[in-house]
Parts: C-alpha cells; sequence; structure tokens
C-alpha cells in the first residue's frame, strides 16, 4: 500500500508539473540587424526589456536580418517559413512589408507590424496587425500642422529609395494640404537616398526662400539630419519638418544647429512630459546603452500584445488574431492599443520641439 500511494503521488507531481511548464513559443522578429545598425541595436535592445519585465512569458524571440531591404526582405521570410514560424513582428519599411504580404496571408502566419505605414495593406481581413496608423492619417496630421505654420512656401524634399512609402504619402500629404491651405505654394525636389550627392540641392535651395522644408524621409535614413543642416546653411530661417520615421539619434547628430529649428511628429509623447515614456527609455539607456528608436517601442508593444494572447491561452494564429480584435482596448506598459475590425489602429501625434532633449 505504502509502495502503491508513493508511486501515485508520483505520478501526480509529475502530472502537476508537465502541467505548469508550457512550451515556449516562438515569435520571428524581422528587422535590420546589420552591424552598428542604432535599428538592430534599439529593438534587440527593447526585446532585451521585454524578457526582463516578463520573465514568465511563453515568447522565444528569434530575430532575422532582413537590412530593410525587399530582396533580403523575401529571403529572412524563407527562413521563417523553413523554420515554421507562426507568428511575425516587423518593423520594416513600406516597400519591404508590401514584398511579403501575400505570403504571409498565405501562410496565415499573424503578423504584426510596427513600421510599415503603406496603404496597400489597410483595412483588409487578413493575417496582418498593425499597431501604427497608416500613412493617410500620419500625412494628414502633418499636412495639418504645417499648415498652422502658414508659410507662403513650402518645399518637400523626397526619398524615393523607399518609394512604397513616399509616393503615396505625398500624394495623401498634398490632398490634406490642398483642402486645408490651397494657397501654399509647393515644390518638389525627389532623390535617392542611396546614391546622391548633396550638392545636387544647391540650385533648389539657391532658387527661392521656402518658409518650410518637409523632408519626406523614412527608414531612419542619416541623410535627413545632412540633407536639414546643409539646408540650414542657405535658409536658415526656414522650419524643418521630419517625418516620424526618423526619431532616433543619429538624427541629432547629423542635422547639428538645424534641430534647434524643426519639428518632428511621434507616435508617443515627449519623454519630458510622460512618465511611462521616460521611464522605459532611461531603463534602455541604463540596462543596454541604447537610445531606443520609436520603432523599438512599437516592437515592445507588439510583444505585449502577443504575450497578453498567449497567456489567454490564444496560441495559434486565428486564435490570436480573434483574441486581439475582441478587445476594445488593449493596455500596454507604454499606452493603449484599439484596433478596429481588420487590425488598424488609430492614434494621436505628438510634435517634439526639443528633439535633442529626448537623447541622454
Amino acid at each position: 500500500m505504502k509502495h502503491f500511494m508513493l508511486r501515485l503521488m508520483t505520478v501526480l507531481c509529475m502530472t502537476f508539473l508537465t502541467s505548469c511548464i508550457q512550451p515556449s513559443i516562438q515569435v520571428a522578429l524581422l528587422t535590420k540587424l546589420d552591424a552598428g545598425s542604432i535599428i538592430g541595436t534599439s529593438e534587440i535592445a527593447a526585446v532585451k526589456e521585454f524578457e526582463r519585465t516578463h520573465p514568465n512569458s511563453r515568447i522565444q524571440i528569434i530575430p532575422f536580418d532582413d537590412g530593410w531591404d525587399p530582396e533580403r526582405t523575401k529571403q529572412a521570410y524563407k527562413e521563417v517559413q523553413n523554420m515554421n514560424i507562426q507568428f511575425l513582428i516587423t518593423s520594416h519599411t513600406s516597400t519591404c512589408a508590401i514584398e511579403i504580404a501575400k505570403d504571409i496571408n498565405l501562410d496565415k502566419r499573424l503578423t504584426i507590424i510596427a513600421g510599415a505605414t503603406t496603404t496597400v495593406l489597410s483595412d483588409k481581413d487578413d493575417y496582418i496587425l498593425r499597431i501604427i496608423p497608416d500613412l493617410n492619417q500620419e500625412q494628414a496630421v502633418i499636412a495639418q500642422k504645417i499648415s498652422s505654420l502658414q508659410p507662403k512656401k513650402l518645399l518637400i524634399i523626397r526619398d524615393l529609395s523607399n518609394s512604397g512609402y513616399t509616393i503615396p504619402a505625398q500624394e495623401a500629404f498634398l490632398t490634406e494640404l490642398n483642402r486645408v491651405s490651397p494657397n501654399i505654394t509647393v515644390r518638389t525636389f525627389d532623390f535617392d537616398a542611396n546614391q546622391f550627392n548633396i550638392e545636387e540641392l544647391d540650385p533648389v535651395l539657391q532658387a527661392e526662400i521656402f518658409n518650410v522644408l518637409y523632408l519626406l524621409i523614412g527608414g531612419y535614413k542619416n541623410i535627413a539630419g545632412n540633407i536639414a543642416q546643409y539646408s540650414y546653411q542657405f535658409q536658415p530661417q526656414s522650419t524643418i519638418v521630419f517625418t516620424p520615421w526618423m526619431h532616433n539619434r543619429e538624427l541629432v547628430n547629423s542635422a547639428g544647429p538645424a534641430i534647434n529649428h524643426a519639428l518632428l511628429p511621434s507616435l508617443f509623447p515627449s519623454r519630458k512630459i510622460d512618465p511611462k515614456i521616460e521611464a522605459y527609455m532611461s531603463a534602455l539607456e541604463t540596462n543596454f546603452h541604447v537610445s531606443p528608436t520609436i520603432i523599438s517601442l512599437k516592437v515592445y508593444q507588439a510583444l505585449e500584445l502577443l504575450d497578453q494572447a498567449f497567456k489567454a491561452k490564444a496560441v495559434t494564429p486565428d486564435q490570436a488574431k480573434k483574441w486581439l480584435l475582441s478587445k476594445k482596448i488593449l493596455s500596454t506598459r507604454l499606452g493603449t492599443i484599439t484596433f478596429n475590425a481588420f487590425g488598424e489602429t488609430i492614434e494621436d501625434y505628438y510634435f517634439i520641439t526639443d528633439i535633442s532633449g529626448e537623447f541622454h
């Protein structure tokens, strides 16, 4: 009897322990992991911060280097397919996102987008959720802000190396600007950030005075800061406006004195006024010696959303999608996320004037 009870207790204990130890769930992170990349460094720090603050999470992050390049993104996604990872978080550009969207939906892998704003993905009942507004909302807000500055002349310098973002972004921007301020004179200068001599700007910067310079450049291209500083030498009176996708320390370093005459749209309030943002930024600066990009904050939020779904036993792509879309408001450490029926989100934008003060 004694031996029987001992065996029974052993079996019960093993059953209990087995039920408590749940297997990890792999989540692919597609991002730019090139050596020295502030993008990858910042997002890996976001992963480490998530692991530090969520030690019991089932999430196992598997990073893939897509270089924020369309061809490399397709190759990275093939590696995800080969490993049969069912959940993805992506931070890459719109041009990259468009390349793999069809395959993601054919494979039914739930993907949370933290960086691509292209309207090609907007309002579709598929396996792609987006925790940033699409470019229609983004550009309307920027157009309204520029309109409030009451410029007579506006110069747009547009990077065509990320045409999946910048071409439709300008269309959306001009649609709203013409609605609210139809009398502003607008001139556009197009260039390719991957092959560009900054002195090519001389004729356009010397031709006439512009009250506002809008640098329609995404993807954390440091050339945006260089152009801001270069244009400042010709037109120091102009207000410079960046896109939200330039929010990083390197912008401050490359823009020089022009940064004091610039506005930076942001999906989060300034760290100076929001304790949540200050606490997160300080944690990464202190623990990992990284100045976070805005996209890295979104990667952290995406991890928290998946973690909440998994804790609710929504552990397949279909289950997790259904669970996430069923919630009216999802709370994260950095603020709330609200999805519409198609997995799109609408958020407020903030315009940061003391850009240097965002990075310690």
